[in-house]
Formats: structure tokens, sequence, C-alpha cells
């Protein structure tokens, strides 16, 4: 293969996911590093509507190193891995009104703790999932914080979910969605 070409080689920056970019850098090098490995001369093509993004530059200059300094800066800035820890809390219900009520009644029972920033409830990225609707709330707290802790004691003093109503929380996820 001599050439290849990515179709809105961007839309995973669009993501709602702190690590969007870092995702999206690894598959846009593997993906236009396949051409070529047998030698000779090849092409990598991108359609992107933000050539200015950090990824696309650190792409077409094949710099990874820029990539990952500027990566790591905005991390740092933003509190995020590994400067920070996150928690994502899924509330989900077979009514979507219910469980948006739900998630905000539990966002507004969150202890107020300095440098631990309580974000939410948004519409999750994947909104539907086995005909139940969810919504996140995204905790951002410092590297040495005790996360665990604050949650148990954050989710214990907080409303109980009833009927179809269920809650779910993922310390330093993986996944966004």
């Amino acid at each position: 293969m001599t050439a290849v070409v990515v179709v809105d080689g961007d839309i995973g920056l669009a993501a709602s996911d702190p690590r969007a970019a870092e995702r999206s850098f690894q598959t846009l090098e593997q993906v236009v590093g396949r051409a070529g490995r047998r030698g000779g001369l090849s092409h990598g093509l991108i359609q992107t509507y933000q050539p200015d993004h950090p990824v696309m530059r650190a792409i077409v200059a094949q710099d990874r190193e820029a990539f990952y300094a500027s990566e790591i800066a905005l991390r740092r800035e933003a509190r995020l891995a590994p400067f920070g820890r996150l928690a994502a809390i899924i509330v989900s219900g077979k009514e979507r009104g219910e469980t948006e009520s739900y998630a905000r009644a539990i966002a507004r029972s969150a202890p107020r703790v300095e440098n631990v920033d309580v974000l939410g409830p948004a519409e999750a990225a994947l909104a539907i999932i086995r005909g139940r609707s969810r919504f996140r709330l995204l905790v951002k707290a410092p590297r040495q914080f005790d996360l665990p802790t604050f949650l148990r004691g954050w989710l214990a003093a907080a409303p109980s979910p009833r009927g179809s109503l269920r809650l779910a929380v993922d310390i330093d996820p993986v996944s966004f969605l």
C-alpha cells in the first residue's frame, strides 16, 4: 500500500473525552504509517477542518514528541491525568426526565470541597443504551485527593435511586462513552 486517505480525520477531536486528542493522534499515526511499509514513495492524506490543531500539526511534521509536549502542557493546566483525577458518575433510567432530575439532585447534593469540581450533569455521549437514558457527572480532583472516600461520603448522603434509576461510578475512567 503506497497511499492512505483519511476522511474527516479530525472527527475524534470533537469527542467529549479528555483523552480525545491522544486517541486521535495514536489512530492517525498508525493509519498513516501503514502507507509505505514496504519502502518506496508513499503518501498519507488527511482531510481536516482543524489543520492548526496540535494533533494535525504533529502528524504532518511526524513529530510525536511535539504532540506529547503539547498534550502534557494542556493536561497540566486542566488538572487532567496524570496531574489530576477524574470520576465519572453515570445516572441511567427508563424515563429521560426522571433520569435528568435525579442527576441534577445528585449534583446539588455534592459537598463543596476546595479544588474539587463537580461538572454536569450532561447527557452522556451515548445518551441511550438498551432503552435507558443516561446522564453523566464528572468529578475533577487533585492527584493526591482521596477521591474514593469523597465519593462514598457524597453518594451515601445523596438521594437514593428509586424505581428504574441506577447510578454507576467509574474512578479514573478509561472511556467516557
